[in-house]
């Protein structure tokens, strides 16, 4: 058996080639274009078109004829050697190893089909483990992921009769080492409530607005409105009837003013929704998400800060920032400020504030679940 294997996240070359026949044969059209019996300024328009193709395509021919730094993971009877941008970023030799895990990388929750699974390398290092540190995270136990590379099914596939014969090897699946907790209450208690249950997810808007309060002003609003065009209709006083209308008119407008600005929150760009499931919940605005299971969290709250009240929720291992590094901007009482002060106690912040409609109704949904406790307001 061979005992050399390269796993390579180099980026291909292949890309650059196809560009260059691209810009050949856009190069070869505007050639047409400058050298046949059009219009001047078509003719010119062309030579530029032609000369802009030709300079781009020299620039891919070169990008094609200089293969990009190594980006490699090598696997070899010394040991794993890791190459970052064409150098040698660290060496890990066997015997300076004293297990190997190949850890099935941890999913954030979805309501979603998730994708394909991966793996991530872990090594535990011996007493004598003088790797450098790039390219490494470490574990709360002192193991060291290469968290730079993941590794695909047919990439862990392959290299594992490589590594059991040098290493003792693990496999370990992150998604299972927590504790599990019944996929029940959520769906079936929001089923009790006027709730929206698409597909046994519980959708919450979180920046809806008020529906109760909304009903309230179309009704008032509609009948104000209505007296109005009676009076007009029926008064035989100038100023009464114009009195009448313009009241007629002005609150029109507000009732037109205040529908558009609460339509405004359900336009994609500007919707922010939390979907509960029977697994897990999943947080998204316009280009960002974030997806944690129930087993992962040990209690919630409701953060009040300058008047704005945002769903806190604590992780219930310290495992969590290692699962979820992508997260750790939540840990800051304001997650779009780079400056603001971290949460007290490892709690994190979703990063959007609930109207009132928002929280009772998650309140509704969670009221009788056991899987996490509700703790008390946090006023900061």
């Amino acid at each position: 058996m061979d005992d050399r294997l390269v796993i390579s996240r180099t980026p291909g070359v292949i890309g650059h080639l196809v560009l260059v026949v691209l810009f050949s044969i856009l190069t070869v059209v505007m050639a047409f274009a400058v050298f046949s019996d059009f219009q001047l300024a078509v003719r010119i328009v062309g030579g530029v078109l032609c000369a802009v193709f030709i300079y781009c395509g020299t620039i891919e021919f070169r990008n094609y004829r200089t293969p990009p730094p190594a980006d490699e993971l090598i696997f070899d009877a010394a040991g794993i050697t890791r190459i970052k941008s064409g150098v040698v970023a660290w060496i890990a030799r066997w015997d300076d190893i004293e297990k190997v895990f190949l850890s099935l990388k941890f999913r954030e929750y979805t309501s979603h089909h998730p994708g394909s699974d991966q793996f991530t390398l872990i090594i535990r290092p011996g007493v004598n483990f003088d790797a450098q540190t790039a390219g490494f995270a470490r574990e709360p136990d002192g193991d060291l992921q290469v968290s730079d590379v993941d590794l695909r099914p047919r990439d862990a596939e392959s290299v594992l009769p490589l590594l059991v014969k040098y290493v003792d090897v693990a496999i370990e699946d992150d998604n299972t080492e927590v504790r599990v907790v019944p996929a029940e209450p959520v769906v079936t208690v929001a089923r009790e409530e006027d709730l929206e249950v698409v597909e046994d997810v519980v959708k919450i808007h979180v920046n809806g607005w008020d529906k109760r309060k909304m009903w309230v002003f179309r009704y008032v609003s509609l009948t104000i409105e209505v007296c109005c065009l009676v009076v007009a209709a029926n008064s035989f006083s100038p100023l009464v009837r114009g009195c009448a209308t313009a009241g007629l008119v002005a609150l029109f407008a507000v009732t037109i003013w205040v529908e558009g600005m609460e339509a405004a929150t359900h336009k994609k760009e500007r919707r922010v929704v939390l979907e509960l499931g029977p697994r897990g919940f999943y947080f998204r605005t316009y280009g960002t998400f974030a997806g944690v299971w129930w087993h992962e969290i040990d209690a919630v709250r409701w953060g009040v800060d300058h008047g704005s009240t945002y769903l806190d929720f604590l992780p219930s291992s310290d495992m969590f920032t290692i699962r979820h590094p992508r997260l750790a901007k939540l840990t800051r009482r304001n997650p779009y400020d780079d400056e603001s002060e971290n949460l007290a106690g490892g709690w994190y912040r979703l990063g959007r504030p609930f109207t009132v409609n928002a929280r009772r109704e998650f309140e509704r949904s969670m009221r009788k679940s056991e899987r996490v406790e509700f703790r008390e307001t946090a006023s900061l």
